[in-house]
């Protein structure tokens, strides 16, 4: 039996996340063992960006059991993806699924249960570490890693299909006729930033002259974050994490901050690197703006399930920002004075939870250096006193 698009039958991928829609397709053989055919998302994700249902077409990995007769409950504790291990399925449009080689179908009667997950672990930089064939047992459990310690751009948006009784266990040709359906969620917890400074700033030259906030690095704090890991083991079968590994260095995310070139601004090379001078720009005390490029995000592995807790202590995860305050002032011989300083902003009680996205809005604090009334001192009484010529 060929290949061909008539014997594929495709197994629908439908991502929990706002303004994605499930992508279901129910195209299905006439012949008696047609062939199952799924959605994949393989590929790395050069930047840290959210995985969604077009994400999901350059691949995703699936492990199939056949179970013959028995029950997934029945024979889990001693089943091995033997009907499909790792299996790379793509699509060129995000509505034709295709993989090779093609399995198909076991008898009406006999069951595979499925499980899969995103993005697929075989190009560097996924963070997903799959078991070697023949050590699994059981649901898959997969290591993820937060790959590149020193470079946040490369954060992977780590998904799992939920274990479903009805839709992803004991599938049968009978009861699958027009797809498997997997529902991906979110395993991780999303952090993005907004930032103001603690002042109102003037923007145009004035009775305060013209004065900004520049964001110029950030990075996770190792020292201080105990709640800051580097892995851990997902257990596909309840999307469980164990195993979790603290970092063990800073993790630099400055490569995510929306910094553009304010070279216009500052100008003398001793304040800039390369050249330039990258900054994120704060003017307004009143309408935060976003410190991260656009649709970009952190992804942590999480502190404890959606339902639970999060972190139990302000600190558990800190982020430093350096940050310069800079006020154009052409009486001075650069055309600006400018101060340098550091911040530490601390992720509140409550945070990494998994499944949820958070928005933390951070103040950077800046205090006008103030002129008081002056004390004059009196000149007292003359002196007298009598001079000679």
């Amino acid at each position: 039996m060929t290949m061909r698009t008539r014997n594929l039958l495709t197994v629908a991928a439908a991502l929990l996340l706002a303004g994605c829609s499930q992508n279901e397709i129910t195209e299905m053989s006439p012949d008696a063992n047609p062939a199952v055919g799924f959605n994949v998302y393989s590929g790395v994700q050069t930047k840290g960006t959210q995985t969604d249902v077009t994400a999901l077409k350059t691949g995703f990995g699936v492990f199939a059991y056949h179970t013959n007769s028995q029950s997934w409950a029945a024979a889990a504790s001693g089943a091995g993806p033997n009907f499909m291990y790792n299996q790379k399925v793509e699509s060129s449009n995000g509505s034709a699924w295709t993989y090779t080689p093609v399995k198909y179908w076991p008898k009406d009667e006999e069951k595979v249960t499925f499980f899969a997950y995103g993005p697929h672990s075989t190009l560097s930089g996924s963070g997903v570490t799959v078991p070697a064939v023949g050590s699994i047992t059981n649901a898959p459990k997969l290591t993820f890693t937060i790959e590149s310690m020193n470079d946040a751009a490369k954060m992977t948006d780590f998904v799992v299909a939920k274990n479903d009784a009805s839709a992803t266990q004991d599938r049968t040709h009978a009861n699958s006729a027009s797809g498997v359906t997997f529902t991906f969620r979110h395993v991780l917890s999303r952090l993005t930033f907004e930032a103001k400074p603690s002042v109102e700033l003037s923007t145009t030259t004035g009775a305060k002259g013209t004065t900004y906030v520049m964001v110029r690095t950030a990075k996770i704090l190792q020292s201080s974050s105990p709640k800051f890991y580097k892995s851990g083991v997902l257990d596909c079968a309840d999307e469980s994490w164990s195993g979790k590994v603290t970092a063990t260095d800073d993790y630099d995310i400055t490569k995510v901050l929306a910094l553009t070139d304010e070279k216009a601004i500052v100008n003398t090379p001793a304040d800039q690197t390369s050249n330039k001078y990258d900054a994120v720009k704060l003017t307004s005390n009143t309408t935060p703006i976003t410190l991260f490029i656009s649709n970009e995000y952190l992804f942590l592995i999480p502190e404890t399930a959606k339902a639970g807790a999060g972190t139990a202590s302000a600190g558990d995860v800190t982020i430093r920002f350096d940050y310069d305050i800079v006020t154009v002032d052409t009486a001075l011989g650069k055309g600006y004075a400018i101060t340098h300083h550091t911040t530490d902003a601390k992720l509140p009680a409550g945070a990494l939870k998994q499944g949820v996205a958070y928005k933390y809005t951070i103040e950077f604090g800046i205090n006008e250096v103030k002129i008081l009334t002056p004390a004059v001192e009196n000149w007292g009484s003359e002196t007298p006193g009598n001079i000679t010529v």
